[in-house]
């Protein structure tokens, strides 16, 4: 059975891929149904592997009677539920930006520390300045990440680029990314963040950098496969509705799939643009409303929360109920950067959104499982232990559900499998893998 493109770590072969195993003794297992709508709960529940895929799912003690050949599990009385999905990370950059919570602390808004030279340049010129003198540390930093993600129970996460800014700046990060994806047995999925901030060559000639972008750089990614989705900041601070218009039509002419920042700082319009172009994902969408959530639901966007972010600049995060009555996906991630959201863990963002929110518990699991999948186009293979997904799963040191989204610091994982197979995690042994 093929697995995974040959491009794909998470395809390689690794020890007890192709096992036969069954996850018993569990306190109950927790999954999403295969088509995300409500989450399937088996107290006492076990799950059976055979080639890195779930066969089945269900009671142990009909499962263990019929796969009595099965190579057994303990999950020693605790919660089994499957990898995180953390969908939205800008996760490959160098430097930080702690002094800048400090501005912000004092009262200082986005706009104007970027005016005065902080924000996404300053990590741009940063990233920038180790690519150039030490070309392999955005690679490494990087696989060290993926590594505390999966640690964190998290085997599925989206990297997008974005802190180059210059169309071949971008693409060399997008092959570091890919680089990286080589490293650690993580599901990696790469976002090209075309329209960021303008860089600072094109200051005068904004044009011609969206004309560099569409007629090269984006046939260009889909040619030397760099990328399967392209994302933009679509904010008056950033880049108007009309510019990543062009720049989306483009890329999803050329077939890669497309997504949006979208009504972060005010409405302006990017979550109509994402219903509009049927985008996989509209997110932050703090400003956004009703309506707009509305849209979403209906053209099959998913909306995805990003408390973290939202905490720092001192947003709001829509209730709950209005969500429920919009009827959208809702996603959470982390939406790791260096300057709004240097958060590490996507199961205290889901904690964090529940609270702000009023999220329960089943919410909380199938925003960072089965909807967060479907904001990457992967939900037919991870984000749920149904038979045929992926053999992706996580014993937590709990023993409810309820528990997930209850526990600060965050719940920590007991072990995390991918493929079906428990693998040592590096990050813990102070290692990168292989």
């Amino acid at each position: 059975m093929t697995l995974g493109s040959p491009r794909d770590a998470s395809g390689r072969l690794v020890a007890g891929r192709t096992a036969y195993m069954i996850l018993h003794n569990t306190s109950e297992v927790a999954t999403p149904d295969p088509e995300g709508r409500r989450v399937l709960r088996y107290p006492r529940g076990a799950v059976v592997f055979q080639d890195g895929r779930v066969l089945e799912v269900g009671s142990a003690a009909e499962l263990s009677a019929r796969h009595r050949d099965a190579r057994p599990l303990n999950a020693n009385g605790h919660l089994v539920t499957p990898g995180l999905v953390d969908c939205h990370t800008h996760m490959i950059f160098a430097g930080h930006r702690a002094l800048e919570l400090q501005r912000r602390l004092r009262g200082e808004d986005y706009a104007a520390i970027a005016a005065a030279g902080g924000g996404i340049r300053a990590t741009a010129t940063a990233t920038l300045d180790e690519m150039e003198n030490r070309p392999d540390a955005l690679e490494k930093r990087l696989a060290s990440r993926l590594e505390r993600w999966r640690a964190n129970g998290c085997t599925t996460v989206e990297v997008k680029s974005g802190y180059a800014l210059t169309p071949s700046g971008e693409e060399s990060l997008l092959e570091r990314i890919r680089g990286a994806a080589q490293r650690v047995p993580v599901r990696l999925h790469r976002t090209a963040l075309l329209l960021h901030a303008l860089p600072e060559p094109y200051q005068d000639r904004r044009e011609e950098f969206l004309d560099e972008l569409c007629r090269s750089t984006l046939p260009s990614i889909r040619d030397r496969d760099l990328a399967t989705a392209v994302d933009v900041f679509c904010d008056p601070v950033a880049f108007s509705l009309e510019e990543c218009r062009r720049v989306l039509e483009r890329a999803r002419g050329l077939g890669l799939a497309i997504k949006l920042h979208a009504d972060q700082l005010s409405r302006s319009g990017g979550a109509e643009l994402a219903a509009e172009l049927g985008a996989r994902s509209a997110d932050h969408l703090e400003s956004a409303t009703e309506e707009d959530w509305r849209a979403l639901g209906e053209s099959g966007t998913v909306g995805v929360l990003l408390p973290a972010a939202a905490l720092t600049l001192r947003q709001s995060l829509p209730e709950a109920g209005m969500l429920r009555r919009a009827g959208a996906r809702v996603a959470i991630a982390t939406d790791f950067n260096p300057g709004t959201s240097p958060a590490q863990s996507l199961l205290e963002c889901a904690a964090l959104a529940s609270r702000l929110c009023g999220f329960d518990a089943e919410e909380a699991l199938l925003a960072i499982t089965w909807n967060a999948a479907r904001a990457l186009g992967a939900e037919s293979e991870v984000g749920h232990l149904t038979p045929g997904a992926c053999g992706d799963a996580v014993i937590w040191e709990c023993e409810t559900l309820e528990e997930l989204p209850y526990w600060l610091p965050a719940v920590r994982p007991d072990c995390v499998f991918i493929r079906g197979a428990d693998l040592a995690l590096p990050a813990v042994e102070r290692r990168v893998w292989p």
